[in-house]
């Protein structure tokens, strides 16, 4: 047993979650969905991210991203979550070719006066994001240097990713996390947790796991006298790339009607888990689908929960959405099920942030634990200390100012007497 690396207040103060927007979600590749989503030109789906809205479009043959936000007065190009558009301004209808530089204004004679300046767009465009594809993955990046997708996830996890191949067609769905991101981000990393949060739904395909509960008793712990456990982090802090991994669980669901109808091309009786850093989950089902879970955040105690089904590439074409209609609803019941505990712990860390409470942590935590080790060493520590520290001075001067002019009130109070 380990004496917990992480302290409450991460998941619920707003200091630490601006920290987490500037240095991880505007820093990072992120995933963005699957390539299948946008199949024709002007077809495109939307993400934001601590407000910042991104849309990923197709434009002929090419996909790209960009701030959904007019250089004009603010407008948007995309007013759903998806669709199919031109990239125009549903404001005033300003047109940017291939979603960059500023090529068509209606009524441009409304806008510029001057003849000569008329018809120059004086570096008017849309913000690109930066974009790449991995298998039928599509990732963004918020930096205006982004570093090498390379520097971020190993060529490991790359390989799965390509071997996936592409996918033939998918569906989105959406909805609320009333808790902090990281808290589902560490959930997927926590093995134990299938045991005992999800024992029902998972009984009948992963007969391996509980069969291990089974044959691990409950170890009966004797009372004794409060002492500190060791504590985890006397190494390095972990690398970048060590933060996402694979996990690869044994589980058996027989046959399934559609199995000659798709290309298999990932293990055919394992559910094999991405787990990619920052925020998603990417996952195959023995091969017959694939699934993407995103955790967007919105702030330090909500975020947008984003899921994805996709259907491998397609042997024989069939109509696959009222199969991952199905899926969709079966995912969700799994995700509602650890909605329930991690609402519970959200407000049990909020309600204990600052205080001086022992967590513990185990072993078997370690990916968790090289997760908020990294947090706290790269993006929270001496930063969070100098925000406190300014914030502290700032108080002192204005303590100091009151004074000051209290002082010279009284001051002039005497004379006028």
């Amino acid at each position: 047993m380990k004496e917990a690396v992480f302290q409450p207040q991460w998941y619920c103060d707003a200091r630490y979650a601006e920290l987490e927007r500037e240095h991880v979600f505007e820093k990072l590749w992120l995933t963005a969905g699957f390539t299948s989503t946008l199949k024709k030109s002007g077809d495109y789906f939307t993400l934001a991210v601590y407000g910042r809205e991104i849309v990923v479009h197709r434009l002929g043959e090419e996909l790209v991203a960009y701030l959904n936000v007019c250089p004009h007065r603010g407008g948007v190009v995309a007013t759903g979550k998806r669709g199919n558009t031109r990239p125009v301004c549903k404001y005033h209808g300003w047109a940017f070719r291939n979603g960059a530089a500023l090529t068509g204004i209606p009524m441009a004679s409304d806008f510029e006066a001057d003849e000569a300046w008329r018809d120059k767009s004086c570096g008017r465009a849309l913000r690109r994001v930066a974009i790449q594809v991995v298998g039928p993955v599509i990732f963004i990046n918020l930096s205006e240097n982004p570093l090498p997708l390379e520097a971020q996830f190993s060529e490991e996890i790359l390989g799965w990713i390509r071997r996936m191949g592409t996918t033939s067609t998918s569906i989105q769905t959406d909805f609320r996390g009333d808790y902090n991101w990281k808290l589902n981000a560490e959930n997927i990393r926590d093995a134990l947790h299938v045991l005992f949060v999800h024992p029902t739904s998972f009984s009948g395909v992963m007969p391996d796991a509980l069969n291990v509960l089974k044959q691990d008793r409950v170890l009966r712990v004797q009372e004794t006298p409060l002492r500190r456990y060791g504590s985890f982090g006397a190494e390095k802090t972990p690398d970048l790339r060590a933060l996402s991994l694979i996990t690869d669980s044994h589980i058996d669901e027989g046959q399934y009607w559609y199995d000659a109808l798709v290309d298999r091309c990932m293990p055919r009786e394992s559910f094999l888990q991405i787990v990619l850093f920052p925020n998603t989950n990417l996952y195959s089902v023995a091969g017959r689908y694939y699934g993407m879970q995103q955790y967007l955040p919105t702030g330090p105690s909500d975020f947008h929960y984003r899921l994805t089904l996709a259907m491998p590439r397609m042997l024989r074409a069939f109509d696959a959405s009222a199969l991952l209609i199905s899926i969709a609803r079966s995912e969700r019941c799994v995700i509602d099920e650890d909605s329930v505990i991690l609402k519970k712990v959200q407000g049990n860390l909020a309600a204990l942030a600052g205080q001086d409470f022992r967590f513990s942590q185990g072993d078997y935590e370690r990916p968790l634990m090289d997760f908020m080790r990294y947090m706290a060493d790269n993006i929270y520590s001496s930063r969070v200390e100098s925000s406190r520290v300014e914030s502290s001075r700032v108080e002192w001067c204005a303590v100091m100012l009151s004074k000051a002019v209290m002082a010279g009130g009284a001051g002039r109070a005497g004379l006028a007497a």
